[in-house]
């Protein structure tokens, strides 16, 4: 029902399931109140042009993606865990170490993923306390690919070495 282009295709009758439960967010989230209406007058009015809005909302994380955000978050339990195991930390700081999250703006869809994951997996929720609520405020996405790239090389990926930790953090 939602192209990726820019439009949702909608039955009459998907419009109106999709009415009634802006009505009832409404109802529910008196915060959000006025924003599910509008949403509503965009449906009842069939506004093309502002259905785009709408699709904003939605957001996809093909199976690919999701495994990486699980598993940057696997690799920073790692690099925090080797990192307690460490005699010797130099001139480390655990400050390094804390996982800092994607950008709210230009990675909403894995931000969004990681409040799902906080919620529903205590594994985690330890990292994903951040700072700014995990907005890094810049992307991460890249960085974290490179990081995993290096983490990945590591024959012991729990039990890092001083100095494969700051290879994986410089990565």
């Amino acid at each position: 029902f939602i192209e990726k282009e820019s439009m949702m295709e909608m039955t009459s009758t998907q419009r109106l399931i999709l009415i009634n439960q802006y009505e009832l967010m409404a109802l529910l989230d008196k915060e959000n109140a006025d924003k599910y209406r509008r949403y509503q007058n965009i449906i009842k009015g069939g506004y093309r042009l502002n259905l785009k809005e709408l699709h904003k909302e939605f957001s996809e994380l093909s199976e690919d993606e999701c495994k990486t955000v699980i598993n940057t978050l696997e690799m920073y339990q790692a690099l925090q865990v080797s990192y307690n195991n460490l005699h010797h930390k130099e001139d480390l700081t655990p400050h390094r170490l804390k996982f800092l999250g994607y950008c709210a703006i230009r990675e909403k869809k894995y931000l969004n993923y990681l409040g799902f994951i906080a919620e529903n997996d205590k594994k985690y929720r330890d990292l994903i306390q951040c700072p700014n609520g995990c907005d890094a405020q810049t992307p991460m996405w890249d960085k974290y690919i490179k990081m995993l790239d290096v983490w990945h090389k590591c024959p012991r990926q729990f039990h890092l070495s001083l100095a494969e930790i700051k290879q994986v953090l410089n990565a």
